[in-house]
């Protein structure tokens, strides 16, 4: 009976920890594993604790949690194999020396553990057909096991890097600054709007990446960098203030806006999509500051009407208060996101 049982939660196990790395290498994001899924539940709760979340220790989330999940994994595979090995000790496993087989549980580990690691020590060795199957069977599973760990891994920090440049592009738009004026005004004032119609359209479809970057492995969420331009938040507010100045200036009939019409929306609803989903798997805190700030606004005209009498919108109040109700499908959401993450 005692036999039965280990191995029958054994096979349980192991399959198990099978589901949990299949679902988040090869089929990411369409289902989560329960497992996975508790240790996401558990591992946000952490970093949102008081004493954690302004802690510095936060910028190394995201490689604790993919270590976190990989030692999961393994060990659900590790323990499930021990377990359909433990009752075998002394039969269907024996030494290769002739010797007594010690069959206490963590011989039963170390046998399991040598075999998916493929180190084939050898010094205990399966004796019957069914053993040697399930020893070649457990040390397939642990060679794919490894793979798959590192091809998730790999595909992880690609994805990372290619976020990264991406952040290093907006801030060398914004010449270090971060300011979206800095980057609009050239091409509002100048002759050519084909110019940002072509970037707009760079932007919307390096957001769209991201975005499905971050559907695949929602572990990137968790990867904060101590430098600002790396920042999730100032990536979106970089995007999102460019798309709803360009939406109020379109409105309000403002310089070379009508051109632009398309490659506006595409960045708008890409970067509305991406704050939705960030808000969604990393630290958003609710807050009741509902003020929307439309200063940039006003720097705008500012900045157009010291360029040339005709570049500014023909009416500055229209155009501030069409770039206001922009922003309100945004701001807050926005800002819960920046409180969250300490940006």
């Amino acid at each position: 009976m005692f036999a039965w049982v280990c191995t029958i939660v054994g096979i349980l196990l192991t399959l198990l920890g099978v589901w949990e790395t299949f679902m988040a290498v090869l089929h990411p994001r369409a289902v989560v594993g329960p497992v996975t899924t508790v240790i996401n539940r558990g591992f946000y709760h952490l970093i949102d604790s008081r004493w954690l979340k302004r802690s510095r220790l936060v910028v190394f989330s995201g490689p604790v949690l993919i270590t976190i999940h990989v030692i999961s994994w393994g060990t659900l595979l590790l323990l499930g194999l021990s377990l359909i090995a433990w009752p075998e000790l002394g039969n269907g496993i024996i030494t290769s020396s002739g010797k007594p087989v010690d069959t206490s549980f963590w011989t039963a580990v170390y046998y399991a553990g040598f075999t998916i690691t493929t180190l084939g020590i050898g010094d205990l060795v399966p004796k019957h057909s069914p053993m040697q199957v399930l020893t070649v069977a457990a040390a397939a599973l642990g060679f794919s096991f490894f793979t798959l760990v590192l091809a998730y891994v790999i595909s992880i920090y690609s994805r990372l890097a290619r976020r990264n440049q991406f952040a290093c592009e907006i801030d060398y738009r914004t010449q270090r600054t971060g300011d979206s004026l800095v980057y609009l005004k050239p091409y509002l004032t100048g002759d050519d709007p084909s110019l940002i119609h072509q970037d707009l359209y760079t932007l919307a479809s390096h957001m769209a990446e991201l975005l499905e970057s971050h559907h695949f492995y929602s572990v990137l969420h968790y990867f904060r960098f101590s430098e600002p331009r790396y920042s999730m938040s100032r990536m979106l507010r970089f995007c999102l203030e460019v798309a709803s100045l360009l939406k109020a200036l379109r409105k309000t009939g403002g310089p070379n806006a009508s051109s632009i019409c398309e490659p506006e929306e595409r960045l708008w609803h890409a970067s509305r999509q991406m704050l939705d989903d960030t808000n969604e798997h990393f630290i958003a805190h609710p807050t009741s500051d509902h003020e929307i700030d439309t200063s940039i606004a006003e720097r705008l005209c500012e900045q157009l009407q010291s360029e040339s009498p005709d570049a500014h919108p023909s009416d500055p109040t229209r155009f501030i208060a069409a770039y206001a109700d922009a922003c309100k499908q945004w701001s807050h959401d926005l800002r819960s996101l920046e409180i969250g993450s300490g940006d």
